[in-house]
């Protein structure tokens, strides 16, 4: 009797779990795979005009028919500044779709329209959803921001330039990394590969930065324009701290950290550094300073923008822009 009660059991068992079997979906949603795709809920854009410290992120909000992969471009009319964000959703909404106003890379974006656009690549029938939005205030940017040039040269800088190169703040020509202003270099040095510099220096004692080096990245937009390449030209970064906290720099007995950056073509690139990865060279030898080796960000009272080309091929010309500290990850414009 006990032995028929477990036969029992087991066959209850089984046709319990052959239920389950047939009510479970193993797989993707074959309305995902198969199903006709449309809209549900119109999709919306959040703002006509936005001013983003204020009023936040743009975003889009709507349903689909089901889940999709879509893809959002975002185009400065005046920069040419570019943003791309895409998902696989069925909803819309300011989780998968928010613009905070930032661009991918230099350019970033400024005072001026975005052209947005809106696929569904996967969806041949689907339409293309396009808006513009108005920018009227571009994003705040996060970390120690030391200069766009738009406030012209500081009381305490230094500015160097071979005596056949113009190197100066330009302004109003459409060409910054961010905002109006750049640093230019320009001319031909046909005897050395020394173009010219501008060292920057606060009005007052440092930076202010924060005293860890583990997990801050210096940040700048560099376009070599003319004489362009990774063996014709670049930017080499002088670091320099006051280790003994006197107010002066003394390349004798204090730190001066070194970082070339060769350009790679005739873009915006951004150069990012982790300040703590100064200590070593490129093979992870420990670089040879004057003063106690270890990179102190608190201690930095300047840094200096050197431009060197290669004097064989005439002409040269680099713009740079947009000095930035940030903590915990590179800069995005």
């Amino acid at each position: 009797m006990r032995t028929f009660g477990i036969y029992i059991m087991l066959a209850l068992l089984a046709v319990s779990c052959r239920k389950e079997d047939e009510t479970a979906i193993d797989g993707p949603d074959l309305n995902d795979l198969f199903g006709p795709f449309s809209i549900v809920e119109e999709i919306k854009i959040s703002h006509q005009t936005v001013n983003f410290p204020v009023d936040g992120n743009v975003f889009y909000s709507g349903e689909l028919s089901k889940n999709t992969t879509w893809e959002i471009s975002i185009t400065g009319a005046s920069t040419g500044a570019q943003r791309t964000i895409t998902g696989f959703d069925r909803i819309l909404s300011i989780e998968n779709t928010a613009w905070n106003g930032g661009a991918t890379n230099f350019p970033g974006f400024g005072l001026e329209d975005a052209y947005i656009e809106l696929v569904f690549p996967d969806e041949p029938e689907a339409p293309i959803i396009r808006d513009t939005v108005t920018i009227a205030g571009t994003k705040i940017d996060d970390g120690y921001f030391i200069t766009g040039f738009e406030e012209g040269l500081g009381s305490n800088w230094t500015v160097f330039n071979q005596t056949t190169v113009a190197g100066s703040i330009q302004c109003g020509s459409g060409e910054a990394a961010k905002g109006n202003c750049l640093y230019s270099f320009a001319g031909a040095v046909p005897w050395d590969w020394a173009i010219g510099s501008v060292m920057i220096r606060p009005d007052e004692g440092t930076f202010g930065l924060p005293a860890s080096a583990s997990n801050l990245f210096f940040n700048m937009g560099f376009k070599a324009i003319e004489n362009y390449g990774p063996t014709n030209s670049f930017i080499l970064f002088w670091f320099d701290e006051d280790d003994n906290g006197d107010g002066v720099f003394d390349e004798n007995t204090e730190d001066r950290f070194t970082y070339e950056y060769w350009s790679t073509g005739n873009q915006w690139d951004l150069i990012s550094i982790l300040y703590s990865s100064l200590k070593t060279d490129a093979e992870g030898n420990p670089v040879e300073t004057a003063g106690n080796g270890l990179p102190e960000p608190a201690k930095l009272v300047s840094i200096n923008v050197f431009f060197l080309a290669n004097p064989d091929n005439g002409f040269s010309e680099a713009q740079v822009d947009h000095l930035i500290f940030t903590t915990n990850s590179p800069y995005t414009p």
